[in-house]
C-alpha cells in the first residue's frame, strides 16, 4: 500500500473508533498539520513543480539534460501531489478515496510516482557522475536524447512494477470502521505484505544505495579536481572555463536534491520496515503517532523541488529570473527598431562607428580617413533612383551630387 493512503486510512479508522488519546498535545499538532499544512503543500507544491517544468523549457535549459531529469521529477512530484490532495479529502468527509475503481487508480498513481521520483534522483546522479569522472565521455553520453530515452524507459518500468497493486487494492468494510476504507483486499494480506516489501527495496533501498555511491565518487573527484586547479591558480592567475564553472553549479544542485531525498524519505521507510518486522503485533500510539509524523516528511519531499532547485541551482535562478524579466519588457512600437549606435574617436583621429541591433548582432565600420567636422555639413548622396533589379548599371541608380564627389 502507499504511504499517503495508509495514513488516510489510520486517520479515517481513528475517527470512527474514538481512540482514547495519552499524548493529546502531539494529536492536535499531527492533526492540525494533516488539515492544514497538507493543502497548503498539495497547493504551493504543485504550482511549483509547474513553474519549473515551465522554466526548464521556456529558457535555454531545455538544451541541457539535466534539466530534462529535473522537469521529468517535478511531473511525478506533482502526480504523487494530487493523490495526497484526494485521500486528504477523506478528512472532510470527502470519501472519493474509498470509492471503486477511484481506491485502484489513486493507490496505483502513488506507488507509481514514488518509484518515478527515486529513480529519476538516480538517473540525474548517474549523468553527473558520467560529467565528472569522465567529461571526455560526457559530450556524447549526456545527451537531451539520451535522456529522452531513460526518462521513458524508467516511466515504462515503474508502470509495470507498480501493477500489481491494482489486484490487492479496494474498498474494504473493516472490524472496526463503519464505512468501507481504501485497504487490502481480503485474501491479499500476505502478498500485499510481501510486494510491499519488494517496493521498499525499489523505491528507497536499491535508489539510496546508488545514490550513496554514485555521490561519494562525485565528491572525491570533484575534490581532487579542485584541488589540481587551486594548485594550477597558485601558479599563473587563470580563470575557471565557463562550461567548468556550469557543470560544478548542476553537480552542487545534485548534491542537494540527493540529500533531501534521503533525509525526507528514511523515516518514511524505516518505519515501514519495523512494521513489516511486527507484523503480529498491534501498533502503539508512538507507533501510530511515528508513522504520521514520518508520513508528513515524506510528502513534504515531493512539494519542494522549486524551491531546492532556487536555492541550489544558480543556472536554475539565472533561468527564472530571465523569463520573469523577458516577460516585464515593454514592447516596442511598430517601426521602431532596437538600434543603438555609439561613435568612438581613437587617438589617431579615426572614428569608428559601431551600430548593434538584436537580430543583425554587432557591425563596426571604421573610417580609415581623419575625420573632420566640417565633413558632418557635407550633404549625403542621393536615395537611389530607382530598384536595382531594373538598372543596367549602378551609376545609372546611383547619383552622387557633384560637390560631394569633389570633396571625396
Amino acid at each position: 500500500m502507499s504511504r499517503s493512503n495508509d495514513s488516510t486510512t489510520a486517520a479515517a479508522m481513528e475517527g470512527e473508533n474514538g481512540y482514547s488519546f495519552g499524548y493529546p498535545f502531539a494529536w492536535t499538532l499531527i492533526n492540525g498539520l494533516e488539515m492544514y499544512y497538507l493543502p497548503a503543500l498539495v497547493v504551493f507544491g504543485s504550482l511549483g513543480n509547474c513553474l519549473s517544468v515551465y522554466v526548464v523549457f521556456a529558457t535555454k535549459m531545455r538544451r541541457t539534460s539535466s534539466s530534462f531529469y529535473l522537469a521529468a521529477l517535478a511531473l511525478s512530484d506533482t502526480g504523487f501531489l494530487m493523490s495526497v490532495l484526494i485521500a486528504w479529502l477523506t478528512l472532510i468527509n470527502v470519501h472519493i478515496m474509498n470509492q471503486q475503481g477511484f481506491c485502484q487508480f489513486f493507490v496505483y498513481l502513488t506507488n507509481v510516482c514514488s518509484f518515478l521520483s527515486a529513480w529519476f534522483v538516480v538517473a540525474f546522479t548517474v549523468e553527473r557522475f558520467v560529467a565528472v569522472c569522465y567529461p571526455l565521455r560526457r559530450q556524447w553520453m549526456c545527451t537531451v536524447n539520451r535522456a529522452k530515452i531513460l526518462i521513458s524507459c524508467v516511466t515504462a518500468a515503474g508502470l509495470v512494477l507498480c501493477s500489481p497493486v491494482l489486484l490487492y487494492s479496494r474498498p474494504r468494510l473493516l472490524e472496526n470502521s463503519a464505512k468501507p476504507v481504501c485497504y487490502i483486499a481480503e485474501g491479499w494480506d500476505k502478498v500485499a505484505s510481501a510486494l510491499n516489501f519488494l517496493d521498499t527495496i525499489l523505491t528507497f533501498a536499491l535508489p539510496f544505495s546508488l545514490i550513496v555511491v554514485l555521490n561519494s565518487l562525485i565528491v572525491r573527484a570533484v575534490w581532487h579536481v579542485e584541488s589540481v586547479r587551486t594548485s594550477l591558480k597558485a601558479r599563473a592567475s587563470t580563470k575557471d572555463s565557463p562550461p567548468a564553472v556550469h557543470q560544478a553549479r548542476v553537480t552542487k544542485m545534485l548534491l542537494v536534491v540527493s540529500s533531501v531525498f534521503f533525509c525526507f524519505n528514511l523515516p518514511a521507510y524505516a518505519m515501514r520496515v519495523y512494521a513489516y518486522l511486527q507484523a503480529d503485533g498491534a501498533a502503539t500510539e508512538v507507533e501510530f503517532l511515528a508513522q504520521k509524523a514520518c508520513n508528513l516528511l515524506f510528502n513534504t519531499n515531493f512539494g519542494i523541488s522549486f524551491g531546492l532547485y532556487c536555492a541550489s541551482g544558480q543556472n536554475f535562478r539565472a533561468a527564472v529570473a530571465q523569463l520573469f524579466h523577458c516577460q516585464r519588457q515593454p514592447k516596442l512600437r511598430p517601426g521602431i527598431s532596437k538600434r543603438s549606435s555609439t561613435n568612438q574617436i581613437n587617438h589617431h583621429g579615426t572614428e569608428t562607428i559601431r551600430i548593434s541591433g538584436s537580430v543583425s548582432g554587432d557591425h563596426t565600420i571604421v573610417f580609415e580617413k581623419p575625420w573632420r567636422d566640417s565633413f558632418q555639413l557635407r550633404p549625403y548622396p542621393r536615395p537611389l533612383q530607382r530598384p536595382v533589379a531594373v538598372c543596367e548599371s549602378i551609376e545609372d541608380c546611383y547619383t552622387p551630387r557633384k560637390d560631394y564627389t569633389a570633396q571625396m
